[in-house]
């Protein structure tokens, strides 16, 4: 009897210091209450479906600039498409200029600040009409800027984007890829592209914008 006590005792002690040694060092290091605070956290959400910046988890912005240019070559753009967006309060221009052909080509662009949930309104509606207006000779692009820099390897990889063409110049970046699940595409040289991707600056200072298929507005 006399040694089974000893030995209790024995744990009781050894696991009254190790208890106090923890407090001690919780206590004594912030670090590790960061630690663990960081790590019961929930983790960045990401949208798969959605392939934008504001879904991808990536970006702290809560709002984004987008733009949604069509361009029909002979200068026809059913005027009833406007009606069809999932949103009102779009900033409209139009444009005409003389295409190589003798046509008379019309650019449509609106404009309009959106917030995630609308983010997804806009993918999908793009991803429904794209292939409609295809068929009716009208291209359609789709702009998305932050006033913020993100990792675009990390983009990339999240969204399981191939790159194809890369060019880097001082703080820089552009990235031209395919994505599987995005019908519209272009041709930049020999390789099919339906992704752009140019961020500028360092951490979260700078600026970002993601274009599908590709980038037309200035950066």
């Amino acid at each position: 009897m006399g040694l089974i006590i000893t030995k209790s005792y024995i744990l009781k002690r050894h696991l009254f210091i190790v208890i106090i040694s923890c407090l001690l060092l919780i206590g004594i290091n912030p670090f590790v209450v960061e630690c663990i605070r960081q790590s019961i956290q929930p983790g960045p959400t990401f949208n798969s479906e959605v392939p934008l910046l504001l879904n991808s988890g990536m970006v702290q912005a809560r709002g984004a600039e987008v733009s949604v240019l069509l361009w029909s070559e002979d200068g026809t753009i059913p005027i009833d498409l406007m009606t069809q967006f999932p949103m009102s309060d779009w900033i409209w221009t139009q444009k005409e200029q003389q295409t190589n052909r003798g046509n008379i080509a019309t650019t449509l662009t609106g404009n309009r600040v959106i917030n995630q949930t609308e983010e997804s309104m806009i993918y999908t509606w793009y991803t429904v009409m794209a292939p409609v207006l295809k068929k009716n000779g009208i291209q359609i692009y789709l702009d998305e800027r932050v006033p913020e820099a993100i990792d675009i390897s990390a983009y990339l990889s999240h969204t399981n984007t191939l790159p194809l063409q890369w060019f880097l110049l001082d703080n820089l970046v552009s990235i031209a890829g395919y994505k599987k699940n995005i019908d519209t595409n272009v041709f930049a040289g020999k390789d099919r592209i339906n992704i752009q991707l140019l961020s500028r600056g360092q951490m979260t200072e700078g600026n970002t914008v993601l274009a599908i298929p590709a980038l037309l507005k200035e950066f």
